[in-house]
Formats: structure tokens, sequence, C-alpha cells
């Protein structure tokens, strides 16, 4: 009997040892999802201009916002001017909760394409996250295709 109390003790020694990096594991999880919902959103609204003009939007976002979320304490507070440059305001978006990621829209010269792209770092030790969305017109829809580096 004391051998299995032994055994049952190193077994929740070591899962208490991993909790802290499963924790940070699911919380990475969770706050990458962000991206993926976003470029989404962005995409969604491409797509409905498209349908309309055939064309993607024309104009360009910046990466936004300039400011590193990591230089506000981790994460990005929501300000409407932050999504102020044309780009954002033909594209009708902007982020009303706080968030982790930078976003940029990218359009094609041609107007048969465009590159949505999020660049984050989530935990602020200068390895940033990118997220891209490659989104080319076919007909009056969009092909999307996910590249991603360091999720």
């Amino acid at each position: 009997m004391r051998r299995v109390r032994y055994v049952l003790a190193l077994l929740a020694f070591c899962a208490l040892a991993t909790c802290p990096v499963a924790k940070r594991s699911c919380n990475a999880k969770i706050r990458a999802r962000e991206a993926v919902e976003l470029l989404g959103v962005i995409a969604d609204k491409v797509e409905q201009h498209v349908a309309v003009t055939g064309r993607v939007p024309s104009v360009a976002a910046p990466l936004t916002p300039q400011v590193s979320c990591c230089e506000q304490g981790g994460q990005c507070q929501p300000d409407p001017t932050t999504w102020s440059a044309q780009g954002w305001k033909d594209l009708a978006f902007s982020i009303d909760d706080p968030y982790r990621y930078a976003y940029e829209y990218l359009p094609d010269p041609d107007g048969q394409g465009a590159t949505i792209r999020a660049v984050g770092n989530l935990d602020c030790d200068n390895a940033a996250s990118t997220y891209e969305l490659h989104l080319t017109v076919k007909g009056t829809s969009l092909d999307r295709a996910w590249t991603r580096q360091d999720p």
C-alpha cells in the first residue's frame, strides 16, 4: 500500500508540474483564434465587395495599430480612431473589443487578389506570429489560402 501512495504522489506531482505548460499552450491557442476569426471577417467584407464589383477593394489598409500591443501591456484597447485609415473605412472594419494582433490589408494592383495579414506577439517575447490569408477572385467569390508562421 505504501508503494501505491508513492506512485500516486509522484503522479500528482507530475500533473502539477505540467499544469502551467498546459495552461500556456491552451491560452496561446485561444488567443491565436482571434487572428483567424478576424481575418475571416475581413475576407467576408472583401468578398461582399467582390460580389458587387468583381474586384477587391483597391485601397490598402496599413498595419494597424502602429504601436505594438506589447507596448500597451500585451493587449490593445479598442479605439475607433485607430481604424480611421481609408482602407479600413472602405472595408467598414474596426475592432470594438480588446485585441492582440495588428492587421493589414494589401490589394493586388490588378484588383483580382489581396493579402490580409495579422501579426502578433502573444507573450511579448520578440517572437511574432504571422497569419496571412491570400484571396483570389474567382467570378463573384474568393478563393482563400492560409499561410501561418510561428502560430
